[in-house]
């Protein structure tokens, strides 16, 4: 999102403030929230079997139990049991490797920068079939998921199967089955019957859209899957630069860097974020982001999904607003300042 050219700048210039660097940046009413690369939330790892990084990065106490989510980093060749959640979807894209998911009885095959939406109620499970992989995870509404993997530590493969079926029916998850091998004979097919696969570099509804007219930046989860709760966006940048200071009056966006360089500003507090690295911008707070290095990757969403959708149709050329609309307050914001100096 080029700096001098996205939609419109303001000539309202703004003071440079000190940049936030900490591992871990505490959150508080109407400040971002940054958890940096290979940190958890609350500082509490939740490896999965013992050695698999699955870290919290956004908690059910940061949006209202509306949604939470983790970074899995596999360094070996597992997945969990077959099971099914029964009042939540799950979400799971690909950073690094090759993974088989399983979703009811089919199987298909994901690569880095492909997505997959899980239904709740539907049995699922996946493995990773690669020596190293990395997954970014959502589940909607985030229900007891926090509470299961830091039980899960705690007994670190001690506890009786009594006691797991018990946390299992206690967090509403309901085991079908052992895992699956990655040495198994996979059929794989490309697009399951359940549920539903975007693939890396494609959009949920087989759109484009590019802002400034070379930066894609597809939608992956709509508000149409979500009931509106949630909406999910992967940014591909080719220029530096980003979008004027602004507001979301009913909404709050969380990023995580993929790959690339990128200053933060929420309030009157900046942050330089880079690869792995996670902030979230409170609503009704001003904020803005600029592209520092040449190229960058950003995986974005929005709680609740509002407008967002179609405020990026209409800046990426794929809808056309009535002239002198002003694109922001069309879809419920408002911007408060000019674009970030770097």
């Amino acid at each position: 999102m080029n700096r001098r050219n996205f939609v419109y700048t303001t000539l309202v210039s703004f003071p440079a403030f000190a940049f936030a660097n900490e591992a871990f940046v505490n959150s508080s009413p109407g400040k971002a929230l940054v958890v940096r690369a290979k940190a958890s939330r609350f500082n509490q790892p939740t490896p999965f079997h013992g050695i698999n990084p699955n870290d919290l990065k956004l908690s059910s106490k940061d949006t209202k139990g509306k949604l939470s989510t983790f970074e899995y980093v596999g360094v070996e060749k597992v997945g969990p049991s077959y099971h099914a959640h029964q009042f939540q979807d799950e979400v799971f894209f690909v950073l690094e490797g090759e993974y088989v998911f399983q979703v009811g009885d089919e199987k298909t095959l994901l690569k880095n920068g492909d997505l997959i939406f899980l239904p709740r109620t539907i049995p699922h499970t996946w493995v990773q079939i690669s020596d190293r992989g990395q997954l970014f995870y959502f589940l909607q509404p985030a229900g007891k998921m926090e509470e299961f993997f830091l039980q899960l530590t705690k007994w670190d493969g001690k506890a009786s199967k009594a006691q797991y079926e018990k946390l299992g029916k206690d967090c509403s998850i309901q085991n079908y089955g052992p895992s699956i091998s990655a040495t198994d004979q996979h059929t794989l097919i490309d697009l399951p019957s359940k549920g539903f696969v975007v693939r890396a570099n494609k959009g949920r509804f087989k759109e484009t859209t590019l802002i400034d007219g070379v930066n894609a930046n597809d939608i992956k989860v709509s508000g149409k899957d979500t009931g509106n709760e949630l909406s999910i966006f992967e940014y591909k940048g080719v220029t530096k630069g980003g979008p004027p200071l602004h507001i979301h009056p009913h909404q709050d966006e969380v990023f995580y860097v993929s790959e690339g360089r990128y200053l933060f500003q929420c309030g009157k507090e900046k942050f330089e974020l880079l690869k792995g690295d996670m902030i979230f911008l409170p609503r009704t707070v001003p904020h803005t982001f600029a592209q520092l290095s040449d190229t960058g990757k950003l995986l974005f969403f929005f709680t609740p999904a509002g407008k967002m959708e179609d405020f990026f149709r209409s800046i990426g050329g794929n809808v056309t607003l009535p002239a002198g609309t002003d694109p922001f307050l069309a879809h419920d914001m408002k911007v408060v300042g000019a674009p970030l100096q770097f």
